[in-house]
């Protein structure tokens, strides 16, 4: 019985992995500095964007077997807001945004954990992003700084 259960595991495993492979053959990623609704694409690999588009209305973010960072600390938030829709798959999604924008997550999450990071203050008119979508066996970190800008202690 463990060995039907854990066939089938690694089946979902390599199929999963030969779809993302055809996935970043066929995909292509169209995110630019002054892109105003970019289409990021990472699969087995990593993406850095460090935004100054103006107005900047959010888009789309694929991750698979890999790892994007998105840095809004430069865009100007849409009058709407921003609003990213992320697929991520065995993989992570960092988000650092000006300290006082707030990070909303209305996603789902499978095997996976969203972290908020942010410092901001409960003034309703400061920039939201809206960040929806799935996310499964990874994760999604929102903060105010630059994962290299972290100081170990």
């Amino acid at each position: 019985m463990f060995s039907f259960i854990f066939r089938q595991i690694r089946n979902a495993f390599l199929l999963l992995a030969g779809a993302a492979l055809v996935a970043k053959l066929a995909l292509e990623s169209h995110a630019h500095a002054d892109t105003e609704e970019i289409d990021l694409v990472a699969i087995f690999e990593r993406r850095e964007l460090v935004s100054t588009a103006d107005p900047f209305f959010g888009g789309k973010v694929l991750v698979a077997f890999g790892g994007a960072l998105l840095d809004l600390r430069r865009a100007t938030p849409s009058p709407t807001g921003v609003l990213l829709d992320l697929a991520v798959f065995f993989g992570g999604v960092s988000l650092v945004v000006p300290e006082g924008w707030r990070v909303r997550w209305e996603g789902e999450m499978y095997g996976g954990g969203f972290s908020d990071e942010t410092r901001t203050t409960a003034a309703p008119d400061l920039p939201v992003v809206v960040v929806k979508g799935s996310v499964a066996m990874g994760g999604l970190q929102a903060s105010n700084r630059h994962p290299a800008e972290t100081r170990v202690s």
